[in-house]
């Protein structure tokens, strides 16, 4: 093959990949830290004798156990339920919000029944649009107001 052939080649093959869309190989984050919380808000209301329901809203600090990873916050609303037998559960939903601006909402379950408790990512801004995964926590409240724990999942970004 000659020299100007390949040289032509070569050129309709940028012509070709230039005009299209890249397809981006899906990114998995491995994440394991710490994670501390304040209480800002626990709201109880017996609605019966033994029967809480509890609107709660705090902030926590989440700091990964690898140092390259971005240390985030998260400002978290949820409710709880306290039922007479001494079982309890709670959900509600985080925005998370990384140092530079970026965002993502994690949306949360918590209970007497469960042994590490389940989250799932959504709806990012920036560098998180698209993002989804989850994992597991487990944190013990230190005073009335102070909570401090781990997590593990994955974060996907698309």
């Amino acid at each position: 093959m000659a020299r100007w052939q390949v040289m032509a080649g070569c050129a309709a093959c940028l012509l070709v990949l230039g005009t299209g869309t890249v397809a981006k190989a899906e990114q998995t984050i491995d994440e394991a830290g710490v994670i501390v919380c304040i209480n800002d808000k626990w709201d109880e209301k017996e609605v019966e004798k033994g029967h809480k329901l509890v609107d709660y809203a705090g902030r926590c600090v989440d700091v990964p156990d690898d140092s390259t990873q971005e240390k985030y916050t998260e400002d978290c609303t949820g409710k709880y339920e306290y039922m007479p037998d001494g079982s309890w559960k709670g959900s509600g939903s985080c925005k998370i919000t990384f140092k530079g601006g970026d965002t993502m909402k994690s949306s949360w379950e918590e209970g007497s029944a469960l042994k590490e408790y389940p989250y799932d990512y959504s709806d990012g801004t920036g560098k998180y649009e698209g993002a989804t995964g989850g994992g597991t926590y487990f944190y013990e409240n230190l005073t009335d107001t102070l909570a401090a724990g781990r997590f593990k999942g994955t974060i996907k970004l698309p």
